[in-house]
This record gives C-alpha cells, sequence and structure tokens, in this order.
C-alpha cells in the first residue's frame, strides 16, 4: 500500500510544483509518450467496451479509488483476456469527491483503447494518464490531454498539453500491432 501513496504524494506534489513560475497549475506533470513508448511500457493493450464503473475506499478509507471494467473485443498486446478491471486513484464516494488531474475518465458504454500496465494484484493502471486512454468515435480513436502538462524526457521542458489527438482507427491499430512485433 505504500507504493499507491507514495504515487498519490507524487501525483499530488507534481500537479503543485506545476503551479511555480507561471501562476496556479491544473494538471499533473507527466513525461510526454509517443506511441512508441505508450506500447513499450504496456504490459497490455485492448479495444473494448466500459462495461461499468464505481469508486470505492481503499481499505484503510484514506484514499479512493475509481474501478472501470473493461470486456475485451480486440487484444492488441498481452494475455488474451474476456475482461479486465483498470484501478485508479480519484473518484466519488457519497458527496466527497476525490480528483487528481490528467487521470483517465471512463463511461460505462464507451468504446475504448487502453494501454495499461499490471499492477500485480489482478487490477491494471493506465500508462501515461490521459495520454494511454483512447475513445472511439466513428472510425477514429481519439486522446483528451486535459488536466496535463507533458515533460519532454530529452529536453525537461514542460508545455501544456491540452489539446486532442485523433487518429484514423484501423491505421492506429495497424500501427500498435507492428510496434508490438
Amino acid at each position: 500500500m505504500n507504493g499507491v501513496r507514495t504515487v498519490a504524494r507524487l501525483v499530488l506534489v507534481l500537479a503543485t510544483v506545476g503551479g511555480f513560475g507561471g501562476g496556479p497549475s491544473l494538471g499533473s506533470i507527466v513525461l510526454r509518450m509517443d506511441l512508441d513508448d505508450l506500447v513499450e511500457n504496456s504490459d497490455t493493450i485492448v479495444q473494448g467496451v466500459v462495461e461499468a464503473v464505481y469508486s470505492q475506499w481503499d481499505g484503510e478509507r484514506n484514499l479512493i479509488f475509481t474501478y472501470a471494467s473493461i470486456g475485451v473485443e480486440d487484444p492488441l498486446k498481452g494475455e488474451r483476456r474476456r475482461s479486465l478491471l483498470i484501478r485508479q486513484l480519484g473518484g466519488q464516494v457519497g458527496s466527497l469527491h476525490m480528483t487528481v488531474p490528467g487521470m483517465p475518465e471512463f463511461v460505462a458504454g464507451s468504446n475504448v483503447i487502453v494501454f495499461l500496465k499490471d499492477s500485480g494484484n489482478g487490477t491494471f493502471q493506465v500508462v501515461g494518464m490521459n495520454q494511454g486512454r483512447y475513445v472511439i468515435a466513428e472510425d477514429f480513436a481519439v486522446s483528451s490531454l486535459t488536466g496535463i502538462d507533458l515533460m519532454d524526457p530529452k529536453t525537461g521542458l514542460v508545455s501544456g498539453a491540452s489539446s486532442i489527438r485523433k487518429v484514423g482507427l484501423e491505421d492506429f491499430k495497424a500501427s500498435i500491432r507492428e510496434l508490438v512485433r
């Protein structure tokens, strides 16, 4: 559990640090990841439908986690499975709402492609925060990079990422499969 608390503190510290020097930041600072980085850092990549989303306290009632159950339609990398469970920091329990800027939001019934890291406890985490979740709209995969600032790993420069990435769905999946080989 200390690892989860460390990650939570790091995200909150980075969100706060992002406010120094340029006014208050409304986002988290994360490393910029291109498609190669997302594929390389993912244990599992799937296209699927969000079946359910719910939030609950951790065992010590210190943190709120949101869980998203994904019905897998097209496994692009990793072990084949029918469904998987994403667990991420933040969510709402009763009237208490815990928000982590840049954490992807899931909506039941939506079709997504997600880049995931195995947490080792039966759940997965999205790689790269919002960078690792694409919503499928018509024949496109769309990623909204709101809520995060991206740090270039080569230069250390931080830039706002409030943008939308939109790529053709079949070309995107073909690129992922090529990188997995």
